[in-house]
């Protein structure tokens, strides 16, 4: 099965679906990742949110936004080497943070040869409030109904926002036996760990038992509160 991940941020894979990607490398599907944008706005957001954690945060005071998101993307690649993807099944769209909303169209081109082939896509919510979760799910239903994926799977993740839907379309992924690797993979975001609701999240990794996402198929779009 080729399984196609949206990440709007490199951590968001984490948090919104990081052990059920470690479980499906694990089965030997044939596993993507998309990082939509570069993260290089963090700190003016930590900034801004006074939500940075000063001394671990020094290292990167001076440093301009393209410099920031060097670092940021050298960080998604070594988390997606730490989980196993193959570095082919890595890729890096390089839209500025805080500016995917302002990019679907180049998003939704760069995602099609990605996703014309995809059995599962894997993308954040609709109806969420930050605007590149938003974005990237705009993006994501946007090359599935460019291509007309009607025989794609969605797994729809929540970020920021609940997910709606009757029972019938959850689904949980028990991911117990990944929680320790993944709370290792997490190390790898240096950058993201400086912010405290981060660090916060990242602390309850080790007690997490599953991830729950909204299972949709092609004609549920525009019918449900998050998709």
């Amino acid at each position: 099965m080729k399984i196609v991940i949206f990440a709007p941020h490199p951590d968001d894979e984490i948090f919104g679906c990081g052990g059920s990607i470690l479980k499906w490398l694990q089965e030997g599907h044939d596993v993507h990742i998309i990082y939509v944008t570069d993260n290089r706005a963090w700190l003016e957001w930590g900034i801004r949110q006074e939500s940075l954690i000063k001394n671990d945060t020094k290292p990167f005071l001076n440093l301009n936004g393209d410099d920031m998101a060097k670092i940021c993307l050298k960080e998604s690649e070594d988390v997606a080497k730490a989980f196993g993807f193959p570095e082919s099944n890595v890729h890096l769209f390089k839209i500025h943070d805080q500016e995917a909303v302002n990019n679907i169209d180049l998003g939704v081109s760069l995602s099609k040869e990605i996703v014309k082939d995809a059995d599962r896509i894997v993308l954040p919510s609709n109806n969420n409030g930050h605007v590149d979760h938003q974005a990237t799910c705009d993006i994501a239903v946007g090359v599935s109904k460019e291509l007309n994926l009607k025989n794609v799977e969605f797994y729809v993740y929540g970020i920021y926002n609940v997910l709606k839907a009757p029972r019938e379309k959850h689904i949980k992924i028990k991911i117990v036996e990944y929680r320790d690797k993944l709370y290792e993979i997490m190390k790898n975001y240096k950058t993201q760990l400086c912010l405290k609701d981060t660090r916060a999240g990242f602390e309850t990794i080790k007690r997490k038992r599953t991830e729950r996402f909204c299972l949709f198929i092609f004609e549920d779009m525009d019918k449900f509160y998050n998709f």
